[in-house]
């Protein structure tokens, strides 16, 4: 049985529009496809004990909690016309169309019902879905919507949440920044050229710029809820205010990236991906909102990265990689934690190099910040 539109709604709030539809199992997973975890951004299947009892309700004819798509951004205009001109039969096609959305919730229900039909199980007939369809042209509805409101509704985390806004996003900053390549959390691809990263690591730079800190997993419980609500607490303005900065220091960063990989190839090939780690993109996002806390310290940072990328031509080593790796030879491995250590040096010097406007160098900020 094709989809059946069961209800509509609008978001008074934001005015997005919101439809309700049922859909038997076999059509869903023929619509969603079978790559439907391939998605660039999409995370690992995972085990839980739960989710063995839920393969065996499926398989009994249990109903399922309702899972969330997100109309792909190309094509809300078209949808939301149809919604609007009560073209029901077009808006099915729409609908039903592969490939034109992206699990936003229930993305585990559909690994389970996937590998179910994959088994050659026969669901039972009248066995259907729940769908609910977001279809939303606006950014910052988006990041209100996924961060603020599905964390009072959901135990989902702040990095999980995270995750789903930039699954609907990717495509946007994709046209933002042309030459950006992201690849999903299972595809362990070796990254061959500049601009190229893991989704995982955009997600976390994003976090480490919201909380203004490299370390996203504190110890003290307390102080990882204060760094959560501080983010839930922020008003819709403020948080799409928040994504545009970032947005454009991303951007700024794919063409440092490219720039230095151009550098350091060759010869020092080692560190032309030095800044495509996840230590060294944290610092960086983390350290720009940190730091830039008034105007004026904003046209600092601005500052500092003009410098740097007018320097670059003339610089061997642009990034200070050599002194960085010197420095951090020294750290006694028995009383430090690395991994805090090399995130709190970056940190630090990211900063300085801030402070200073550039005129100090990455490499003399990285022996100041020792």
């Amino acid at each position: 049985m094709p989809l059946e539109i069961i209800g509509k709604a609008l978001d008074l709030r934001t005015n997005s529009h919101i439809i309700y539809g049922q859909i038997e199992i076999p059509e869903y997973l023929e619509i969603i496809g079978s790559n439907f975890d391939e998605y660039n951004i999409q995370r690992k299947k995972e085990k839980h004990k739960a989710y063995s009892r839920m393969k065996t309700d499926i398989i009994k004819g249990a109903l399922l909690p309702t899972i969330t798509l997100a109309i792909n951004q190309h094509l809300v205009s078209e949808v939301v016309s149809l919604i609007k001109e009560e073209k029901s039969d077009l808006l099915k096609e729409a609908l039903q169309r592969p490939g034109s959305f992206s699990i936003l919730d229930g993305l585990q229900r559909t690994y389970i019902l996937n590998e179910i039909r994959n088994e050659g199980h026969q669901f039972k007939e009248g066995q259907r879905l729940l769908l609910e369809f977001w279809i939303e042209p606006e950014i910052k509805h988006l990041i209100y919507r996924l961060i603020v409101l599905n964390a009072g509704q959901k135990p989902m985390t702040l990095r999980h949440q995270l995750e789903l806004l930039f699954m609907t996003l990717a495509e946007k900053l994709k046209e933002r920044i042309p030459n950006l390549d992201l690849h999903n959390e299972v595809d362990e691809r070796r990254r061959t050229k500049p601009c190229q990263y893991a989704f995982e690591r955009l997600v976390t730079s994003y976090q480490s710029f919201l909380w203004k800190t490299s370390e996203l997993n504190k110890d003290n419980i307390i102080a990882q809820q204060l760094m959560e609500e501080s983010v839930l607490d922020a008003n819709e303005e403020s948080l799409n205010n928040t994504f545009e900065e970032f947005t454009k220091y991303f951007k700024v960063y794919t063409i440092l990236d490219e720039k230095c990989y151009n550098i350091y190839s060759g010869a020092q090939a080692t560190k032309a991906n030095w800044l495509a780690t996840e230590n060294v993109m944290n610092s960086f996002f983390a350290a720009i909102s940190d730091f830039s806390t008034s105007t004026a310290r904003e046209d600092r940072v601005n500052a500092a990265l003009n410098k740097l990328m007018i320097d670059l031509p003339s610089l061997k080593d642009p990034m200070g990689i050599d002194i960085f790796d010197r420095v951090m030879s020294g750290i006694q491995t028995k009383k430090l934690n690395v991994g805090v250590a090399t995130r709190k040096l970056l940190f630090t010097g990211f900063k300085e190099f801030f402070r200073e406007e550039g005129e100090k160098s990455l490499a003399d900020c990285w022996k100041s910040e020792s």
